[in-house]
């Protein structure tokens, strides 16, 4: 009975003990967690001249747009869509719905915001008022400092 519980004790420290990797990120390093982990520039390394960053703007990471819905509101005189970008949960972006049917283009655009696993656009009303009757398309445009992307377009009719 004595092993038993002295094996028991020994399997509780031991699991008790791993712990502390989980909950200090540094295990196993001399590194404190406000030390850089970046390495120190060194004298033989070249440092790339300033003509050479500012021409290489940043590239943005493509946005995967997710619609939610999606419908025309013809007592309102609206289209209404929501949608969301599956791939960033972040504040400050926009959305721009666009519909498009021959040459008639109306576009509104709208806030975006962080959802609990995805950027949820704002639900954007665009007015039918002006737009050509009949078949059209619908597309999002997401852009953020970040992300960039543009959904498949979806079918709408007004009536």
């Amino acid at each position: 009975m004595k092993k038993v519980i002295l094996a028991s004790v020994a399997l509780s420290v031991s699991v008790l003990l791993s712990g502390c990797a989980v909950l200090y990120p540094n295990w196993g390093t001399d590194q404190n967690p406000s030390t850089s982990m970046s390495p120190s520039p060194s004298m033989d390394s070249e440092s790339p001249s300033p003509s050479d960053s500012a021409s290489q703007a940043p590239q943005k990471t493509k946005a995967e747009i997710n619609l939610i819905e999606s419908m025309v509101d013809s007592s309102a005189g609206t289209i209404l869509v929501v949608a969301e970008v599956l791939n960033a949960v972040e504040n400050g972006g926009k959305c721009v719905i666009t519909f498009s049917s021959g040459s008639a283009t109306k576009s509104v655009s709208v806030k975006a915001e962080a959802n609990a696993s995805s950027t949820q656009c704002f639900p954007a009303y665009l007015p039918t008022s002006g737009l050509p009757k009949g078949k059209g398309s619908v597309t999002v445009t997401y852009e953020s400092d970040k992300y960039l992307g543009t959904s498949e377009s979806f079918a709408v009719t007004i009536p």
